[in-house]
């Protein structure tokens, strides 16, 4: 699995002092975005710009295991379970300073030509790197 880190900032946790969850997702989607650049080896914002494609989610489903507090230096595990024509769901764990399970999400999203949003195939090159990210997909809790 492709790993990033992720500081809690202040701006990050809610009056109980806890991560506030739209803040989590926004974590997964930054943990994408370095996945692209630092695994596919392209920066995100190229395939955006220059090829004219996107991976808007379509689904998403997200487990909250133990709360996570301003200051922590988290971990972001990326992989892929399943890879379709166009779709691919990809799974993120993220884990606390101890390595222990704070977060788990499955996000489907779907290659889509930016200028017409509609499908389309997942290009081989892209393919590829996805398949080299691949875990078999975990039972869901």
């Amino acid at each position: 699995m492709f790993e990033t880190t992720i500081k809690v900032r202040f701006s990050d946790v809610d009056r109980a002092g806890i991560a506030y969850y739209p803040r989590v997702v926004h974590w997964l989607h930054v943990a994408f975005e370095d996945f692209w650049e630092e695994f596919i080896g392209v920066p995100y914002a190229t395939v955006l710009e220059k090829e004219n494609l996107g991976f808007p989610a379509v689904d998403l489903a997200v487990e909250f295991v133990k709360p996570t507090r301003f200051g922590e230096l988290l971990t972001v595990r990326v992989a892929v379970e399943e890879i379709g024509r166009s779709s691919s769901r990809f799974r993120y764990e993220v884990l606390g300073p101890q390595r222990d399970r704070r977060v788990v999400a499955r996000v489907t999203v779907v290659c889509v030509a930016l200028d017409v949003l509609k499908s389309v195939a997942l290009p081989d090159r892209y393919r590829a790197k996805f398949e080299a990210a691949r875990v078999p997909a975990e039972p869901k809790a």
